[in-house]
């Protein structure tokens, strides 16, 4: 695979992950943009690393988190789920609403729950990317994500 699929293949979901963990699209930008430049300038260097999906999204967590760190986390509604174009107007406002019930629940779910549900939402990525990113095993990947879900799940409930 050459660099310009991965990064044609990689950028929606890296920019809508960075999108969900900073809450403002222009921010999002940002994070994308940096952790894409780095995989380029690794990739010049030294060749591709040995999973570039992980690799971008690792960067792009932790210059998400810097950016977080100096912005409250407010994930706007059109950019982390796509209203469908031409749609009614009750569904769309059935969707909206939803999603404002989803973003609340969210908020009130622990940071590192948050970050793998965005990582395997918004950024799509396998459960073997997310246990690089994260650094710890496939399982505790899978039992992670399950707590969290349930957690989600209640709050949603509430």
């Amino acid at each position: 695979m050459d660099l310009e699929t991965v990064i044609a293949e990689v950028a929606p979901r890296l920019l809508a992950y960075a999108t969900g963990r900073t809450g403002c699209r222009s921010t999002a930008e940002d994070v994308a943009q940096d952790a894409l430049s780095a995989l380029v300038v690794r990739w010049r260097r030294l060749g591709p690393p040995e999973s570039p999906e992980a690799f971008v999204f690792a960067i792009a967590r932790r210059r998400a988190a810097r950016a977080a760190a100096r912005r409250a986390l407010l994930m706007p509604l059109d950019a982390v789920v796509a209203i469908r174009s031409g749609a009614s107007a009750i569904d769309t406002y059935e969707r909206r609403t939803e999603l404002r019930e989803v973003i609340r629940a969210m908020a009130h779910l622990r940071k590192s729950d948050r970050d793998l549900l965005l990582l395997r939402a918004a950024g799509e990525l396998p459960l073997d990317q997310i246990a690089k990113i994260t650094r710890t095993s496939v399982a505790a990947v899978k039992m992670r994500l399950h707590r969290a879900r349930a957690r989600l799940s209640q709050l949603m409930q509430e």
